[in-house]
């Protein structure tokens, strides 16, 4: 009688209690300030066939094993457990890419790190690979948990119902296990189309929690944060140099405003090439004429210099610092 009542009312389990108190998510990395890719989520990376999507996804190993600040991303634990399932590269490949992670850490590239475990998967059937990550990660109980190659758990990834049983899947075990997991797909290959590729890539991007994409333009990396159900962090770049490094780079909005900042400094220094000081209205219309724009534009530029202590104010006349060979960093518009 009682297995009855308790099989009747098992919905009861759940509720939803509103008594109990809110806890705010944990986040495992800050980008550029900004709390991102929270303890216990899924994210994906979206990115086109050799857009550095998988370069990534080692940046960030990098950064959590060496647990220093690196390319604007800082690591926000004290000390991670970090699980890798690689489904895609030869094995030569994926230790090469793993060393990468432990040079740039400062760690020895050929020895094993009890807090970074790679598994080579191409080998393997699909079960056997979702057998291998489910006993590692309840075995391991690691922190986060990559995965480089996600469409290669399935057989097809235009099968709503692979599709949905992979997510369910996953969304299984970041709650029994707690850990984030980071979801590796390619995008459509249409430049118009930033969508991921089949069933699987639109009902993954429905459960993610962070969005992040990876495109490649002269040379570099850029990844942006496309979608999220927090706050979106800023873009960042980065680079593989000749030594197969990674290196830190600036984004495109970052080289537009330090092209700009120097056109301003190199604008303000006309103005004062003949005069030491001069009142507003005369460095607004000095400004206008040495950087052909608009009085509405020199007057924005002068206020951007001003705040960044680039232009020193005395009374009524305006001067150059000591600073004035800096470059001006504040937000620039045109």
């Amino acid at each position: 009688m009682n297995e009855v009542r308790e099989e009747r009312y098992k919905y009861r389990n759940n509720i939803l209690d509103l008594t109990q108190p809110i806890y705010e998510p944990r986040f495992l990395f800050s980008i550029r300030g900004v709390s991102t890719i929270p303890l216990g989520e899924l994210i994906g990376i979206k990115g086109r066939a050799k857009m550095g999507k998988s370069q990534f996804l080692y940046l960030l190993i990098a950064i959590m094993l060496a647990r220093i600040s690196k390319c604007e991303i800082k690591p926000l634990l004290t000390e991670y457990k970090i699980l890798l399932f690689d489904t895609e590269q030869s094995q030569a490949s994926l230790k090469k890419c793993c060393q990468r992670a432990l040079k740039y850490a400062g760690l020895p590239i050929d020895k094993n790190d009890v807090r970074f475990i790679p598994f080579f998967m191409r080998p393997l059937s699909i079960d056997e690979r979702k057998n291998v990550i489910e006993d590692a990660v309840r075995e391991e109980r690691p922190d986060i948990i990559f995965i480089d190659g996600i469409r290669d758990l399935l057989q097809d990834f235009n099968s709503l119902e692979q599709s949905g049983n992979l997510i369910q899947w996953l969304l299984h075990l970041t709650a029994e296990y707690g850990c984030t997991i980071v979801t590796v797909l390619h995008q459509n290959k249409s430049k118009e189309d930033g969508n991921m590729r089949g069933h699987l890539g639109t009902e993954l991007l429905n459960k993610l929690t962070d969005c992040f994409e990876v495109s490649k333009k002269d040379g570099k990396f850029i990844v942006s944060c496309t979608d999220s159900r927090n706050i979106q962090c800023p873009d960042i770049a980065f680079s593989i140099d000749a030594n197969g490094e990674f290196k830190e780079e600036q984004t495109v909005n970052e080289e537009k405003n330090d092209s700009q900042a120097r056109a301003i400094q190199k604008a303000l220094n006309l103005c004062f090439k003949i005069e030491d000081a001069l009142t507003y209205t005369s460095l607004v219309r000095t400004y206008t004429l040495e950087a052909a724009v608009s009085e509405a534009t020199a007057k924005r530029h002068i206020k951007i210099a001003k705040e960044n202590n680039y232009l020193a104010v005395s009374g009524d006349l305006y001067k150059l610092t000591s600073n004035s060979s800096n470059k001006v960093v504040s937000s620039i518009t045109p």
